[in-house]
């Protein structure tokens, strides 16, 4: 049930975040940030095959452990892309309601994370040696 309650808010919190821009603020930059996220994931997603992600914060049986590409820097690298795509948004149409939205995307995401992170201790044997080495969400910081 949390599992599900958390994807739903992820979710809402994204299309709250993405909705048309309105009056535009830093429409460039923020344009650039967003697309510097989309890359992001894209990058993502060629290290870590559609069929090994799972919306829901479990591994996936049968999923395997992914090491390289962004996850050399950070455990969560599409968390942390969809964090930059949001906050994209949020520079190129500042309303306080979008940056609202986009808060509770990244408290769900930690949430999601730090629930996922058990499920990966205890599926992977490796993954305890794996986390020491990469930072959780924000490479060289956090």
């Amino acid at each position: 049930m949390v599992s599900r309650t958390l994807v739903v808010l992820q979710f809402a919190a994204i299309a709250v975040v993405l909705l048309p821009i309105g009056a535009p603020g830093w429409i460039w930059i923020g344009g650039a940030v967003s697309v510097t996220g989309v890359a992001w994931v894209a990058w993502t997603v060629g290290f870590n095959r559609w069929d090994n992600f799972n919306i829901r914060p479990e591994p996936r049986a049968g999923a395997r452990l992914v090491t390289d590409g962004p996850y050399r820097w950070v455990r969560h690298p599409m968390y942390l892309g969809s964090l930059i795509i949001g906050a994209g948004a949020c520079l190129a149409g500042p309303q306080p309601w979008r940056l609202a939205a986009w808060l509770l995307l990244a408290f769900v995401l930690v949430a999601k994370a730090r629930r996922e992170e058990r499920g990966l201790l205890a599926q992977f044997p490796g993954y305890a040696e794996y986390r020491r080495g990469r930072a959780f969400l924000i490479p060289g910081i956090w």
